[in-house]
C-alpha cells in the first residue's frame, strides 16, 4: 500500500518495521500490510498530512510524538486495521489537536521478537515472533493497564522461609514455588503479620498494608512459562487481584536473560520491581540465565497506585 506524506519543507523518512526492517524513501512509501514506525526529521507542525492508500487519516496524524529529532508516528499499509486500533485505543477529543499523548496513555511496542532454544516450544516461539505494534491504554482506566513500573530502590535481599511455608505443585516443568497460602483467598493478612521483620519493611516499602499472597518462584536455566493468563474466575479475592496489582520483583538471575512478553504490550522491563496485570493479559516468559531465576510475587492492598 503507498503511504504518502506531505510536508511543508522537504524532509526524510525511515519507516521501521516489527522486525526491524527499515524503510527510507521520499514522500511516498510502499509500506507492507503491517505496522512501521515511522520518524520524520520535523517538528509536527511542519507536518500537513499523511495518507494511506490514498486516504486522509486526518486527524489521526497527533497520535505521535515530537522527539528531538523529529516527528515519531505508528503506520499501518491497510487503513482498516490503522484505524481500527487508533479508535480502540485513543479517545477522540485527544485527537482534536496534537499534544503530547504520554501524559495521558501508557505506550507499548510490541515488536517480532525471536527467542532460540529447543526447550521453547513453538507456539511460544511464535507468541514472541507475532509483534502487535503500538497500542495506547489510558491511565485513568486502572483496571485495564497492563502495568505500573515502581519508584524506588527496594533492598530485596530477605529471607522468605519463615512466611512462605506452603510449597505450590501447580507450575509445569522446571517451576518451584512455596507461597504465604494455599490460595489467593480473603481474608487478608495485615503487613504486621509478616513474621519476617525485613520482609515486612520490603512490603511495607512497596505500599502493601494487607497481603492477600506473596509467592517465591524459583525457574532453573532454560525455561519457559507457556503462553497462558492467570484465571482468577473462582477467587473470593480476585477483585483485590483486578488490574496491575501483582508484584514482579526479581530477586536472583540476570534480568537480561528474561523476556517476559504481554500480549499487545510486548517484553516488561523487569529491571526494576513493576506491578503486572497478570489477569487481563495473556503472556509467556523464557529464561535462559546460567542461574536459578527467583522471583517475589504479591497481591494485597496497598496505600497508592
Amino acid at each position: 500500500m503507498q503511504v504518502q506524506i506531505f510536508t511543508k519543507v522537504d524532509a526524510s523518512f525511515e519507516c521501521i518495521g516489527l522486525d526491524g526492517n527499515t524503510i527510507s524513501q521520499s514522500g511516498i512509501i510502499n509500506m507492507p500490510q503491517s505496522w512501521h514506525k515511522c520518524h520524520i526529521n520535523l517538528h509536527r507542525r511542519d507536518i500537513t498530512d499523511i495518507k494511506i492508500g490514498g486516504e486522509s487519516i486526518k486527524h489521526c496524524l497527533n497520535s505521535g510524538n515530537n522527539t528531538i529529532d523529529g516527528y515519531e508516528i505508528w503506520l499501518h499499509g491497510d487503513p482498516a486495521q490503522y484505524f481500527s486500533r487508533i479508535a480502540e485505543c485513543i479517545a477522540q477529543d485527544d485527537l482534536l489537536t496534537f499534544k503530547s499523548l504520554k501524559d495521558k496513555y501508557l505506550i507499548t511496542e510490541s515488536w517480532n521478537i525471536q527467542v532460540e532454544g529447543d526447550f521453547i516450544p513453538n507456539s511460544v516461539k511464535q507468541f514472541f515472533a507475532t509483534g502487535e505494534g503500538p497500542h495506547w491504554y489510558h491511565k485513568d482506566d486502572f483496571h485495564n493497564l497492563p502495568y505500573i513500573q515502581h519508584d524506588g530502590d527496594v533492598d530485596t535481599d530477605v529471607d522468605l522461609d519463615e512466611d512462605l511455608q506452603f510449597t505450590d505443585t501447580k507450575f509445569y516443568g522446571h517451576g518451584q514455588c512455596k507461597s504465604l497460602k494455599a490460595q489467593p483467598v480473603l481474608p487478608t493478612i495485615k503487613l504486621e503479620q509478616i513474621k519476617n521483620k525485613k520482609l515486612r519493611d520490603v512490603m511495607g516499602s512497596f505500599g502493601y498494608t494487607e497481603i492477600l499472597q506473596m509467592q517465591y518462584v524459583e525457574l532453573q536455566p532454560n525455561s519457559v512459562l507457556p503462553i497462558h493468563m492467570d484465571d482468577f474466575t473462582y477467587e473470593d479475592g480476585k477483585s483485590i487481584i483486578d488490574g496491575p496489582t501483582q508484584l514482579y520483583c526479581v530477586l536472583s538471575g540476570d534480568h537480561k536473560d528474561i523476556k517476559f512478553k504481554f500480549k499487545n504490550v510486548g517484553l516488561l522491563d523487569v529491571s526494576k520491581p513493576i506491578f503486572i496485570n497478570n489477569r487481563r493479559f495473556v503472556h509467556s516468559l523464557v529464561y535462559t540465565g546460567s542461574i536459578p531465576r527467583g522471583v517475589l510475587l504479591a497481591h494485597g492492598i496497598r496505600q497508592a497506585r
